[in-house]
C-alpha cells in the first residue's frame, strides 16, 4: 500500500507543477537555437529541463532551465550528465549569442577566482581583443608603473587586467557559483 501511495503522490506532484511560462520557454528554446544544448547532440526535438530538479527548487528560473532532447534529458535525470556540465553547456550557449568573444569570456573566467586587486598581465597591443569587456566596464586595465619598453614605437611593457565588481556580477548571473 505504501508503494501505491508514493506513486499517487508522485502523479499528483506532476499534475500540480505549473508549466514553464511561454515567454520563458521561448527564451530557453531561442537560446539553444531550438536544438538540444549538448554540442555533440543538437537534436531538434527538445524539452525544457530543470538543471536543479523542480522537486528541489519549485521554480521556473531562466538560469536553471536548459533545452535538452529526450535522450539527453533522460541521461541528465539519471545523473549521466551532471549539473555542473549542464551549467557549462548553458553558459556556452550564452557565449554563442552574446556580444563577447571566446577570448574575452576565457579571460573573465581566469580572473574570477583571483582575489580582488590581483590581475593578469596583458600586452598593450593585444588590448584590442578586450575592447568590449573594457567598454562594458567588466575589466579595468592598469598601466604598468616605471619604465615602459617599446619596440618600433609599440609599447611592450605588460599592463595588468583586473576584474571589476560589474564583471564579477555578470559572471555570477551566469550561475558560475555552482561551477
Amino acid at each position: 500500500m505504501a508503494g501505491r501511495i508514493g506513486a499517487i503522490e508522485r502523479a499528483f506532484v506532476m499534475v500540480a507543477r505549473p508549466s514553464v511560462p511561454a515567454p520563458l520557454r521561448r527564451r530557453i528554446l531561442v537560446e539553444a537555437g531550438h536544438r538540444c544544448a549538448i554540442p555533440t547532440c543538437r537534436n531538434i526535438e527538445v524539452h525544457v529541463h530543470h538543471i536543479v530538479p523542480w522537486a528541489k527548487c519549485q521554480a521556473h528560473r531562466y538560469e536553471n532551465l536548459i533545452a535538452l532532447c529526450a535522450n539527453c534529458h533522460g541521461r541528465a535525470d539519471r545523473g549521466k550528465i551532471d549539473r555542473k556540465s549542464l551549467r557549462l553547456y548553458k553558459i556556452n550557449l550564452r557565449f554563442a549569442h552574446d556580444k563577447f568573444s571566446q577570448t574575452e569570456m576565457d579571460l573573465l573566467f581566469e580572473l574570477l577566482p583571483l582575489e580582488k586587486g590581483v590581475g593578469i598581465l596583458w600586452l598593450p597591443a593585444m588590448l584590442v581583443l578586450l575592447k568590449r569587456l573594457i567598454a562594458a566596464r567588466y575589466i579595468d586595465v592598469v598601466r604598468s608603473a616605471g619604465a615602459a619598453f617599446d619596440v618600433g614605437g609599440m609599447r611592450i611593457t605588460p599592463d595588468t587586467v583586473l576584474l571589476t565588481e560589474k564583471g564579477r556580477d555578470f559572471l555570477n548571473e551566469l550561475g558560475t557559483a555552482e561551477l
